[in-house]
């Protein structure tokens, strides 16, 4: 027999990883609801250590503090009816999680130009997936895998984060993280949006200068 030929795999930096699997749980969390599994996993993480004076990282790191006593202490049942009420609803949801209902610059067609970023980046949409491109979830897979290009590192480069992010995320995430966070019935998912708008100003610098 002979021997299996050694395979060396890239690997992500590390910051680089931490970005991606906070995409990756974003996406989840904004997916569908959070259910026991979920929650006990973002329980048992790891608090974030960032430098001392860092604003921005310190205000990161005190929402995932937040958002992982908060899971500690949730009930999946609480968690799932709350997803529903929120963003699928009965005829209408409490809040809209596409950037189609916050775009209001005349002639814009989110759904459509993400639509066209993605064809030009080679992606699309998986087989039996009902969220549309410009759901909040879809868009952070996206920057999922644009960070990991799905275990080849390196295939997309940082200007096509950067211009995702700039094109499709930032104009309308900061608006839909206030409309969940002003909610009366946002209790988990409160904490959910505090996170993902401190994440978001932390990739917005990051981008400014990277």
């Amino acid at each position: 027999m002979e021997p299996a030929p050694v395979v060396f795999a890239p690997t992500l930096d590390p910051e680089d990883q931490a970005r991606a699997d906070f995409y990756a749980l974003l996406a989840r969390l904004y997916a569908a609801e959070p259910d026991a599994a979920l929650l006990a996993s973002i329980a048992a993480a790891d608090e974030l250590v960032v430098d001392e004076g860092n604003v921005e990282g310190e205000a990161l790191a005190e929402s995932w503090r937040t958002l992982i006593a908060a899971s500690a202490v949730m009930d999946a049942e609480a968690a799932a009816a709350e997803y529903i009420d929120l963003f699928v609803g009965v005829g209408a949801s409490e809040v809209s999680p596409y950037a189609s209902a916050y775009e209001k610059t005349p002639g814009r067609q989110p759904l459509v130009e993400i639509r066209a970023a993605l064809t030009v980046l080679g992606l699309s949409r998986q087989p039996g997936n009902a969220l549309y491109e410009d759901h909040l979830a879809a868009v952070f897979a996206t920057m999922r895998v644009l960070i990991t290009d799905t275990g080849a590192p390196g295939s997309f480069t940082l200007d096509a984060q950067r211009e995702f992010f700039a094109a499709h995320i930032d104009p309308w995430v900061a608006a839909c993280c206030d409309a969940i966070i002003g909610r009366a019935i946002a209790n988990y998912y409160k904490r959910v949006a505090q996170f993902t708008k401190a994440f978001m100003a932390i990739e917005r610098d990051s981008f400014a200068i990277g």
